[in-house]
């Protein structure tokens, strides 16, 4: 019996000998070591062991993002700061910014300083949960408050993109001079503050702070842009932004760098900044052509991309553009830059080029309007709508014959469309046939006998609806 106890005071040291603690201890060596996967296996342990361990919960979640998986660092970060354990609360302010959870983020993030006002960390997530909730203006200040003597390199380069995002490009030129001078080893740091030197116009800063970012980055954007691309599908469209403005700078001949910083500012609904950029990519490789349509610059062959989907990348780039342009107010190159889209594609439909004819009838441009129209009702006669366009765009250039041809046509193929008649009488009535015009209306009253527009136009030209 006494030789039996060694074993068995064995073989519980060895089923319980090895407890949460050490399994934490392990957990953290690994991700020192950076060796998140390894560290997730202890944490995980742990918490088998103790499904409520703080420690374990708080790594395991910060294993979690170190294996870019902000999901799965949530919820035992959710947990760890229920359980009032603070330096969770980095953790899960930042998974929910990768996440693309701003609002709660911000909230997180707020509480966690009632707590701890003066944490670096927290200060730092603060200005990029505003940042990500589009309050660029409190980032901007927040930033004043807070970072303005830090001369940590992380805390100066989010100062100085606080400040880009708020406009205050002046400001954001001063504190990248200052940072600039202080991170000649920094390669992303450089990065950003060319970005600045290039919005600032000051040409001789950009190409020092651009030559030691080239000299410090890899050679090729591609991961870089790898990085924004994972950031963006997690939901973090800001942080996408921000790291890719130093890689725009750092690579300014990308056409792919461009493109994708412009799509994500477009999304994030800053016109300007999209304008700038997307006009840009279709001006450099893989996207730029040494003629150009309408001021837009047309694609070549012979890149690196498959003709096709080279095609399918600068016409997304062109349409976005032109939504840009229209957001600001600009007809006229929202116009030309859809019209580069439709070019792109390989079999553009009438659709496309009404589109095209509407925004330019929009910018008032009749002649290119005609255009659209026109090869609008040559890829389909039968369609109404193309006509309609051909008779506007007709009479917009006083052809009153041509503008009458298209707009009977239009009536003829879609006798429901009210506007084409009130279009149509209208143009005999300008020859003085109120006649003619007169029972067009009649006639389109009796399709549609509730129509105000038609009715004020028949009285218009003597009609009497009691008749």
């Amino acid at each position: 019996m006494n030789t039996c106890k060694p074993i068995l005071t064995l073989t519980i040291t060895l089923l319980f000998g090895c407890g949460p603690k050490k399994m934490i201890a392990k957990g953290d060596a690994h991700l020192g070591e950076n060796r998140p996967d390894a560290a997730a296996q202890y944490f995980q342990r742990a918490l088998d062991k103790d499904p409520g361990h703080v420690d374990a919960l708080r790594g395991i979640a910060e294993a979690h993002l170190a294996r870019q998986q902000p999901v799965r660092a949530i919820i035992p970060a959710q947990r760890a700061v229920k359980a009032g354990d603070r330096s969770s609360v980095r953790i899960l302010t930042k998974a929910l910014l990768l996440t693309g959870r701003s609002e709660e983020a911000l909230k997180t993030i707020n509480k966690g300083l009632e707590k701890l006002p003066e944490n670096p960390a927290y200060r730092r997530l603060k200005i990029e949960a505003l940042i990500a909730n589009g309050q660029y203006e409190d980032a901007a200040l927040s930033a004043d408050e807070t970072l303005l003597d830090n001369s940590d390199i992380k805390a100066r380069t989010l100062h100085t993109w606080a400040l880009i995002r708020a406009g205050r490009i002046d400001d954001a030129t001063a504190m990248a001079a200052e940072t600039a001078a202080m991170s000649a080893d920094n390669g992303a740091a450089q990065g950003l503050c060319a970005y600045v030197f290039w919005l600032a116009n000051r040409k001789t800063d950009f190409d020092r702070a651009h030559r030691l970012s080239r000299a410090l980055l890899p050679a090729s954007p591609s991961d870089a842009l790898r990085h924004a691309k994972w950031l963006e599908d997690e939901g973090y469209k800001e942080g996408a932004i921000r790291a890719l403005a130093g890689t725009r700078s750092a690579y300014p001949t990308s056409g792919r760098v461009a493109a994708q910083l412009g799509l994500l500012f477009a999304e994030r609904e800053s016109w300007a900044n999209a304008v700038r950029e997307l006009n840009a990519a279709l001006k450099l490789a893989p996207y730029v052509s040494a003629s150009t349509v309408s001021g837009v610059q047309k694609m070549k062959t012979g890149d690196s991309l498959v003709e096709s989907h080279r095609r399918v990348e600068a016409q997304k780039i062109a349409n976005r553009l032109g939504d840009a342009y229209n957001a600001l107010g600009k007809n006229d190159q929202a116009a030309q830059a859809w019209m580069f889209a439709v070019q792109q594609s390989a079999k553009p439909t009438a659709s496309d080029f009404l589109s095209v004819a509407r925004a330019w009838e929009k910018a008032g441009n009749i002649d290119s309007m005609g255009l659209a129209a026109q090869k609008a009702s040559d890829l389909e006669p039968s369609n109404a709508e193309a006509h309609h366009l051909l008779a506007r765009a007709f009479d917009g250039s006083g052809n009153t014959e041509w503008a009458i041809r298209h707009a009977r046509k239009s009536w003829e193929l879609n006798p429901e469309k009210a506007e084409v008649i009130i279009l149509l009488g209208s143009l005999y009535e300008s020859r003085g046939e109120k006649r003619v015009a007169r029972e067009l209306y009649r006639d389109a009253l009796r399709r549609h006998p509730s129509d105000a527009r038609i009715y004020a136009a028949f009285e218009r030209v003597g009609g009497n609806r009691r008749r």
